[in-house]
């Protein structure tokens, strides 16, 4: 049953979305007070004109489309078609609107005309740019505190090191102290032979060889110390491991622990940031040492190897230690968590360590068991391997 034109008019004045009638030939045959409202137009001066004609998109001039005429999409798809446009409104300011074009078939398989609706959805964008502006202030609020994490929880472990490092270099310095004092006794002796001669050569191999050992301590130091942007670079890893257990070295010896090395020879090389690399490597070191405080066998085994069959690379830190219990296993990366005593830590570890395996687009596992030590494997997966051999 067909609707009286009044009756018609009085269902679409009702409604508050925008509502227009168009034919195949894109002719404006009905709309609704709200659409004029809109357009700033009387029905007269909409009635019989083509849509184009109406509907003004921002910046351009005679066109409701973007690409594509959506009237036109609906025919192509045998579908209804929505699109979001920027148009004017009756001021010429422009408005965000959301479009629907709904195709009506005659029996034949013709098109009798379109329905379109269409809504305002200004606001709607406008509140959805002032929350991205706020997700990218926050994003950028978060990166700044992750990275001052990252240095502060650097310049715990450094403070950690210090002592045992002191160790380290007063004990060479100490001893080419010692040679030169001997050689300066020697010198003041009335002769020199040729067995004395071969003494000095001796004591300046050895005095070079501390010398060397003193320069490469401090070089690692300097380097795990400084503050600088993350620089990716492609890096060995064994070599990586063996220049942090140099910085530990004291450390491990005056705690007796066993260190353990099982490197898989000539690895690809890894893109990444060596800094933090070795930042995670020392702090699993320093959890290690600490957990294995009060075990009968002190041994800390560090594994390489390549997983062929899902092309990466996995690194395995084993201690003899008190072990994880269950129940906090899924904690030990939360911020600020810790099961030390008051004065020993403040929990940043372990949750400084995920976060660098996260941005390098790895993995970290842990395998713990209670008074029989734990395990953390790290896999580096295929888009952080080279393919260079090291």
């Amino acid at each position: 049953m067909n609707l009286p034109e009044k009756e018609i008019q009085t269902i679409l004045s009702g409604i508050k979305d925008f509502v227009l009638i168009i034919s195949p030939e894109k002719e404006i045959m009905e709309t609704n007070a709200a659409f004029l409202n809109q357009v700033g137009c009387s029905r007269e001066e909409v009635i019989g004109r083509k849509c184009y004609e109406v509907l003004k998109e921002d910046q351009r001039e005679n066109s409701n489309c973007l690409s594509i005429c959506p009237l036109e999409e609906a025919i192509k798809n045998k579908k209804h078609c929505q699109v979001e446009l920027t148009r004017l409104d009756s001021s010429g300011k422009p408005r965000h609107t959301e479009l629907t074009v709904f195709p009506i078939w005659e029996k034949k398989g013709k098109i009798s005309k379109f329905i379109e609706i269409s809504r305002d959805i200004t606001q709607r964008k406008l509140e959805e740019d002032v929350l991205v502006k706020k997700v990218e202030e926050r994003t950028l609020q978060l990166k700044e505190s992750h990275e001052r994490l990252l240095h502060q929880d650097k310049m715990a472990s450094l403070g950690k090191l210090s002592s045992s490092v002191v160790h380290e270099i007063n004990n060479p310095v100490a001893g080419i102290l010692n040679l030169v004092m001997l050689c300066k006794r020697i010198l003041k002796e009335d002769e020199i032979h040729q067995k004395t001669i071969d003494q000095f050569l001796q004591y300046l191999d050895l005095m070079e060889t501390e010398t060397r050992r003193i320069s490469r301590i401090v070089r690692n130091l300097l380097v795990f110390a400084r503050q600088s942007k993350i620089a990716l670079v492609k890096f060995d890893l064994n070599d990586l491991i063996e220049q942090t257990l140099i910085l530990n070295a004291n450390l491990l010896k005056l705690n007796n622990i066993r260190v353990i090395e099982e490197l898989e020879y000539n690895l690809p090389l890894i893109k990444g940031s060596e800094d933090q690399i070795k930042q995670v490597l020392m702090n699993l070191f320093s959890n290690a040492v600490e957990s294995m405080a009060n075990s009968r066998k002190k041994r800390l085994t560090i594994k390489t190897l390549r997983k062929k069959d899902q092309d990466a690379i996995e690194m395995q830190i084993k201690d003899t230690g008190s072990g994880i219990p269950k129940d906090i296993v899924s904690k030990i990366f939360e911020p600020f968590f810790t099961t030390k005593k008051k004065g020993k830590g403040v929990g940043l570890g372990l949750s400084v360590v995920y976060g660098i395996i996260h941005d390098h687009g790895a993995k970290i596992y842990v395998d713990s068991k209670l008074e029989k030590g734990t395990c953390f494997s790290i896999t580096f997966l295929r888009e952080m391997i080279t393919g260079e051999k090291a």
